[in-house]
């Protein structure tokens, strides 16, 4: 009799702890909600097939994981990212593109740092606000997007700038060379007329021979009549 009045009192204290502890468990369990994070995928100019693929990583083990760390979005389209939050937090999370094998393709090489806040909100709800700064920025950013590049256009664009250069180098060598020509024509006129590239040497040695000739060929002259004289 005296261990069941002792054991009824220890029961009673025993069953009011445990709705006690079962109702302080209830206040603070929070409704699950999901976070949508948007990403954006561009077009990718010459190229209306392409597909991008994206990944989330957490910051750490105790960040919450999204429900897909991959995700899949086809050009000029948009996507998003979904992670379930059960209590609030700062959770922070890193996006980038997973380049793919393409060669005729620029991967974006961006990266996004997006922190998650997650509040108590009324009636013990959970709301959340989304912060992203791509990775050198130091603004956050407006949304989260992502572009490729189509290296066939760029190619195309590339030779095409470089023919027009060539083009235009050609015409300006040929310009060059006829003002060089010209230049050099006029040397050679300017030279005869000043004389100084005229052979004046052997031009006194032609007068000195024939002046030498005319004297030689007096005096020959001369002598000849002198004997006609003496002769007659």
């Amino acid at each position: 009799m005296k261990l069941i009045k002792i054991l009824i009192p220890a029961f009673v204290c025993l069953l009011s702890l445990f709705v006690l502890l079962s109702g302080t468990q209830t206040a603070f369990a929070y409704e699950t909600i999901r976070v949508n994070i948007p990403v954006d995928c561009l077009a990718v100019y010459g190229n209306n097939t392409h597909t991008y693929e994206l990944k989330i990583e957490s910051e750490n083990d105790s960040t919450p994981e999204p429900v897909s760390d991959i995700l899949t979005i086809n050009e000029d389209s948009t996507g998003a990212f979904e992670i379930d939050l059960t209590e609030p937090g700062t959770y922070h999370y890193t996006i980038y593109e997973v380049a793919g094998s393409d060669t005729d393709i620029q991967y974006d090489s961006s990266r996004y740092n997006i922190t998650v806040y997650a509040e108590n909100s009324e009636n013990d709800r959970l709301r959340y606000t989304i912060i992203a700064y791509k990775t050198g920025a130091e603004s956050k950013a407006e949304k989260i997007a992502f572009r490729d590049t189509g290296l066939s256009v760029t190619k195309a664009t590339t030779a095409a700038t470089i023919t027009t250069t060539a083009r235009t180098t050609t015409a300006v060598t040929t310009v060059t060379t006829a003002v060089t020509t010209t230049e050099r024509n006029t040397s050679i006129i300017n030279s005869i007329l000043t004389g100084d590239s005229f052979p004046a040497h052997a031009t006194r040695l032609v007068m000195l021979i024939a002046a030498m000739t005319a004297i030689f060929a007096f005096l020959f002259k001369r002598n000849q009549n002198e004997e006609d004289e003496k002769n007659g």
